[in-house]
């Protein structure tokens, strides 16, 4: 008589979507939770910002936060606003035009030491922008730019990783149709305005809304060249609401305020974002 083994009990074994939904579910709430903690404590008073337990849900909400940032002489929100906006559109259109001008012939044009050229330029990326702060501030005041919007949008046109961004997209376009048009006599110039760029739509609106962002939470570089009513919405909040301490309550309603257009410009480009960042990635 044979005695049959016991089987082995089954493995449990998680399907692939569901387990690459959880970890999506994981990542979302390590995001989000940065922002709802952000807005919670906007309506928070100073006491329950920082009560201990933790408050998930203020349980005294006001908006006192809010009146005190958009009510208070010293805090000029709507010049700090317009500052933001017009410096930061400003800096997002010239970086566009530079990048482009700049991405094309690396990317389409054949000439000498053009690797070598473009392997330079990647090169500067490694420099830590705080290693030259002090040389461009030196800088920016030889030029008499300090206190103005020249030097809130110029030092920073000519940003290597928008180079980089566009270079790869323009080497994805299939060379065919630069062809057919050379062959119709359409010179470079043409070419690019009238081919290059409508295709390129995807590639620039996603590096747009990065210069966007880029240019609208840049802290440490208005800190040190604007002053008074030229300050940026970011940095003159932060200072506003750390004048006499950190009260963490209104420093999250002016964070709050400092958000919504970054949220806006996100949420309308969304979909272009996601097919620039996909088109880009395409051929190296």
């Amino acid at each position: 008589m044979t005695v049959q083994a016991p089987k082995a009990a089954p493995r449990f074994k998680m399907p692939k979507e569901t387990l690459r939904f959880v970890l999506l579910c994981i990542q979302a709430l390590i995001f989000i939770a940065p922002l709802y903690w952000m807005l919670i404590t906007a309506f928070k008073t100073d006491g329950d910002a920082i009560a201990q337990p933790v408050q998930w849900f203020p349980k005294n909400p006001t908006l006192e936060n809010f009146d005190i940032i958009l009510n208070t002489p010293d805090a000029n929100i709507l010049r700090w606003a317009w500052n933001s906006v017009f410096t930061s559109v400003a800096y997002t259109a010239a970086h566009l035009l530079v990048a482009c001008l700049t991405a094309y012939p690396f990317a389409r044009m054949q000439f000498k030491g053009k690797e070598q050229w473009f392997w330079f330029i990647l090169a500067s990326m490694m420099v830590p922008g705080i290693v030259i702060l002090i040389p461009s501030y030196i800088m920016m005041i030889q030029f008499n730019w300090i206190d103005s919007y020249h030097v809130m949008i110029w030092p920073g046109v000519a940003n290597v990783f928008g180079v980089f961004m566009m270079r790869q997209f323009f080497s994805s376009i299939p060379l065919e149709l630069e062809e057919a048009a050379r062959l119709d006599g359409a010179n470079s110039l043409i070419i690019f305005f009238r081919i290059i760029l409508p295709l390129s739509v995807p590639a620039l609106v996603t590096l747009g809304v990065f210069s966007f962002l880029g240019a609208w939470n840049n802290y440490l570089w208005p800190q040190f060249m604007v002053h008074g009513d030229m300050l940026t919405l970011p940095v003159g909040i932060g200072n506003f609401t750390m004048r006499y301490g950190i009260e963490y309550g209104k420093l999250m309603a002016g964070a709050t305020l400092t958000a919504i257009p970054v949220l806006i410009v996100y949420v309308f480009a969304q979909k272009y974002i996601e097919q620039g960042m996909t088109l880009t990635g395409l051929k190296e």
